[in-house]
């Protein structure tokens, strides 16, 4: 299975993942009567705002007339987090989070996947070392208050200053800071995709070893665990020309592609036989502090790849291009203006 087939597999339950990633990293103090209005500062407190807390919540996903819900087990304790995210509807699926290290489950088939967090999306992204200039691509307008989940909240929004991402709506807790909803618009303030706890409980008791055993518990399985190889696109040969207006270079690796068809082979989804096992694709994340695109290269082969219409879930589209002998492919929560620009924007280096 070929990488934009995969993509689009895959991005139904990103946005599960992002919400739950929102909620990490160091401690934050507790919010002032009046939201900041430093957009930085907005940025970092709600990736800040639950390194100390411990939370129960259950929250829903919903785009296109989809709706998804998932129940989310937090713990901290100022050292290690540990998360559970457990499928609530569709077939069964369960994501562990140990710090750096994910475990996705499919009870159902007894197929596992173990890899790093970083390779897996988080909202806000994280911001560039320095200022955190790529986030003011977007206008902050602070709101008034709201109640989500039975907690008061504050709205804030971040108003593109282009057309090459959407605007975000938020809500965040107002005395700790955590993002309780999150809504994607489109240029007409339609909302494309909106994730918001339905009930959460904070500080709440929980036990890090019986999450840990859980975690852990893969005997039977099948398990996967892909390695990455770190690399950059100049030493792979190709270059980004023009960079794409406010988005930098977060990663670049080589992955095999074989945890893409466990992935989608969980869900039903069969893979191309034998030879996946061996296939490896490029693949390049970019931030622009709140959300992430992905591109991926991969040798052109006639028999996968076809051209098509970009795919769309919710927010999130995946586009398509044939460079050469290579194929290109881009992913992320952005208008297909933006994908349009990164997967044009690839050049191959002449030897």
């Amino acid at each position: 299975m070929s990488a934009p087939s995969v993509a689009r597999h895959r991005i139904r339950w990103k946005a599960t993942v992002a919400l739950a990633g929102a909620l990490v990293g160091p401690a934050s103090a507790v919010w002032a009567a009046q939201a900041p209005q430093d957009i930085v500062a907005v940025v970092k407190r709600i990736q800040e705002a639950a390194q100390r807390r411990s939370f129960v919540g259950t929250y829903v996903v919903s785009h296109g007339g989809h709706m998804t819900s998932s129940r989310i087990t937090h713990f901290c304790d100022g050292r290690d987090q540990i998360e559970r995210i457990e499928a609530l509807d569709g077939q069964m699926r369960q994501v562990y989070r140990h710090n750096d290290t994910v475990h996705v489950l499919w009870p159902g088939s007894r197929t596992a996947l173990v890899e790093q967090r970083e390779l897996v999306g988080r909202f806000p992204a994280p911001l560039q070392p320095g200022d955190g200039t790529q986030i003011h691509q977007y206008e902050l307008q602070v709101g008034g208050d709201e109640r989500v989940a039975g907690h008061d909240a504050q709205v804030v929004l971040f108003k593109p200053r282009d057309a090459l991402r959407y605007p975000r709506r938020l809500w965040l807790e107002r005395r700790t800071g955590l993002l309780l909803r999150s809504d994607l618009l489109n240029e007409r303030g339609d909302v494309l995709e909106s994730a918001s706890f339905s009930e959460l409980q904070i500080n709440v008791r929980l036990s890090a070893q019986t999450l840990l055993q859980e975690m852990n518990r893969l005997d039977g399985y099948r398990v996967n665990r892909p390695v990455y190889l770190p690399t950059s696109l100049d030493s792979e040969g190709w270059t980004m020309r023009p960079p794409v207006a406010g988005f930098e270079t977060l990663q670049v690796v080589r992955r095999p592609m074989a945890p893409w068809i466990a992935r989608t082979a969980a869900s039903g989804v069969s893979d191309t036989g034998p030879a996946a096992d061996n296939a490896m694709v490029l693949q390049a994340v970019y931030s622009d502090g709140l959300t992430h695109v992905s591109v991926f290269i991969e040798p052109f082969v006639a028999a996968l790849h076809k051209r098509g219409t970009p795919a769309t879930i919710g927010s999130t589209s995946a586009l398509s291009h044939r460079q050469g002998e290579w194929w290109i492919t881009a992913v992320g929560a952005v208008p297909v203006a933006a994908l349009q620009q990164f997967v044009g924007g690839l050049e191959r280096r002449k030897p």
